[in-house]
């Protein structure tokens, strides 16, 4: 129950923001009598998308993402060109908004469509190298489906990585997904998976990501390679990583790797003897200008962070939430590759490499 209260509050709360947004952006277009219609559409595709999904609602939904998008572009496009032409009303430059708008769209879409490997390496106490990729937030449901995760799947494995540590929000909650199609992420290495907020609103997902062959390792200590991988899976209870960790049996002396969603509590980490803490949720903003809001709510935003010898890496996402769009951020598949720490300085920065 609680859950639906929030999602029906979700819903309520976008769509009056988007029907201010359609008002503004149909009002200069000169079309004010499609607000109330193109508003509507919103709202009925996501409560259709999670009751009773079909290819017209998928269609509906991902127009009015987009659209949503567009809106934005083409209001901040205006107020800009206004300020700079002083408040001339040309026609022509009613052209350039449009068309600007459109094409920063279109490039959103494309970026976002292209996941890019990143390669991060980090010093980390083992004995030898040790590569592992992360996934995070791809958000499949709705706007990504089979296709996307079969395109991971191939990048996953050639690059032959040890292990798949999955950061969270695997599914995006937007309509049911079942184990099959998260099958499609074929790979001879494990694939350890924590939940991200958006897995909750998806039902079983435990149950569904274990059918898949993932092995979910919320609140628990996994020994793998001789390194200890801990898990803390997303609790709604903010600063919730002491508590959990203090909880669990690992030995603080020994190489530890946690994988929690949300990029927070790395300080609370560090003092109890994780090396390493991999965490996703912010996207890199996702597109602008929502990378200045996120960055202000997520002081560690996106990359690789060290402190102390110990290290925070934030994946920009393998997928998108929402708006199938990409801009100031990148959809990423990490391969991370630990190397001894013997010749590294470990509170050197300058030692970690990162390549795109």
């Amino acid at each position: 129950m609680k859950r639906e209260i929030q999602v029906s509050a979700f819903i309520i709360f976008i769509t009056l923001g988007y029907y201010l947004l359609n008002i503004l952006a149909l009002g200069f277009l000169g079309a004010e009598f499609l607000s109330i219609p193109l508003t509507l559409l919103l709202p009925a595709s996501i409560l259709i998308e999670r009751e009773k999904p079909n290819p017209i609602s998928r269609a509906t939904y991902i127009f009015s993402m987009l659209w949503l998008v567009f809106m934005i572009y083409l209001l901040t496009g205006w107020a800009l060109i206004q300020f700079i032409w002083f408040f001339m009303d040309l026609p022509w430059l009613k052209v350039l908004t449009v068309s600007s708008a459109a094409v920063a769209v279109a490039y959103g879409v494309f970026r976002a469509a292209r996941p890019e490997i990143k390669f991060v390496e980090i010093p980390f106490p083992v004995e030898e190298s040790l590569r592992f990729v992360q996934l995070s937030d791809v958000h499949m449901g709705t706007v990504r489906s089979a296709g996307f995760l079969k395109g991971v799947s191939g990048a996953v494995n050639r690059v032959e990585p040890a292990a798949v540590l999955i950061t969270g929000d695997l599914l995006d909650g937007s309509r049911p997904v079942d184990s099959s199609i998260l099958s499609t992420l074929k790979t001879e290495a494990p694939i350890f998976f924590v939940s991200g907020n958006h897995d909750t609103y998806a039902g079983d997902f435990r149950a569904t990501v274990s059918d898949a062959g993932m092995m979910c390792i919320d609140q628990s200590v996994i020994e793998f390679e001789g390194i200890q991988i801990i898990g803390v899976g997303y609790s709604m209870e903010r600063h919730s990583i002491p508590a959990i960790l203090d909880m669990l049996d690992f030995d603080e002396d020994r190489p530890a790797l946690l994988l929690h969603h949300l990029p927070v509590d790395w300080e609370d980490a560090r003092e109890r003897g994780i090396d390493l803490q991999l965490s996703g949720h912010t996207h890199g903003g996702q597109f602008y200008p929502f990378n200045i809001i996120v960055g202000l709510m997520f002081p560690f935003l996106r990359g690789l962070y060290s402190d102390s010898g110990s290290f925070l890496y934030v994946s920009e996402g393998t997928g998108t939430w929402g708006p199938p769009v990409r801009l100031g951020s990148s959809c990423e598949i990490t391969v991370i590759d630990l190397v001894p720490l013997r010749g590294c300085d470990e509170g050197n920065s300058g030692d970690l490499h990162l390549h795109g």
